[in-house]
């Protein structure tokens, strides 16, 4: 499948104007043949620091600005990931909604680990949803979930053949996010794709290298620290090294001691 990574520097608060350019980067997307573009971490709404901008920018599900985007998918026949803050009741979550190219959500996946300050701001997700696609079946990260190899193992092991991740990561942080996409794609054996933001968003500098790697942990894409649209094909039907093969060899009992270690820290 071709699949288009969105490095995008959202405009922090203007959820009009982010809808706006995400419709018309879908109707790019779909004119270089892209099948799928992937948005980054509160893409929407940009990264939200404070509870009044939160407040401000939260949308539900149903909301006005995300039929928008469904009615474009639909007209461009293309799927998206895309990110937001997601009010639900007196809750607040950072969200990603999986929406096919007939415009209807397959997924929603809230953050489940949360950054810093965002724990002071939003609430932790629970659930790991793998969905079916016209591609296969896909799992969704957001940004520091990434660092936590339980969740993408998670992932694979409910059957995701590829895991697509928004992200806004910020300097210095460029290195970990090499390092943790290559491991999540090796010890995993899939494709791990990611995009992240660009610019400065008041103490935070996003340094984009938004990228795709296949399941050897080698880097088909890599981009730089610039606004851009790129592309790249990615093959979901992989023969894997017969030897390795890391999720059949996986002793399980370490979930449970995981599980107690857990309960003594």
């Amino acid at each position: 499948m071709k699949i288009t990574l969105a490095q995008t520097q959202p405009d922090v608060g203007d959820l009009t104007t982010n809808v706006k350019n995400i419709c018309k980067l879908l109707t790019d997307a779909s004119n270089n043949d892209s099948k799928i573009i992937l948005f980054p971490e509160l893409s929407l709404s940009g990264y939200v620091t404070d509870q009044q901008t939160l407040e401000n920018t939260a949308i539900t599900v149903d909301d006005d600005l995300i039929l928008k985007i469904k009615q474009s998918c639909n007209k461009n026949n293309i799927d998206t990931v895309i990110s937001f803050p997601e009010k639900n009741g007196q809750s607040f979550y950072i969200s990603s909604l999986y929406i096919n190219h007939n415009g209807e959500v397959l997924a929603k996946y809230r953050k489940t680990h949360l950054f810093a300050e965002e724990q002071n701001l939003f609430s932790k997700g629970e659930e790991y949803p793998i969905f079916n696609t016209q591609f296969g079946y896909l799992g969704m990260m957001i940004c520091y979930d990434l660092e936590f190899p339980e969740v993408a193992r998670l992932l694979k092991l409910q059957g995701a053949e590829m895991i697509l991740i928004c992200t806004a990561n910020m300097q210095p942080y460029e290195h970990h996010q090499d390092v943790y996409l290559m491991s999540r794609a090796l010890e995993n054996e899939l494709p791990v794709a990611i995009a992240n933001q660009v610019g400065i968003n008041k103490q935070h500098n996003f340094f984009g290298h938004s990228a795709v790697v296949d399941h050897n942990g080698k880097f088909l894409l890599k981009l730089d620290s610039s606004t851009q649209l790129q592309h790249v094909d990615v093959n979901l039907n992989i023969e894997r090294n017969a030897d390795l093969n890391y999720v059949n060899n996986l002793n399980t009992n370490i979930f449970e001691q995981l599980s107690l270690a857990k309960e003594r820290v």
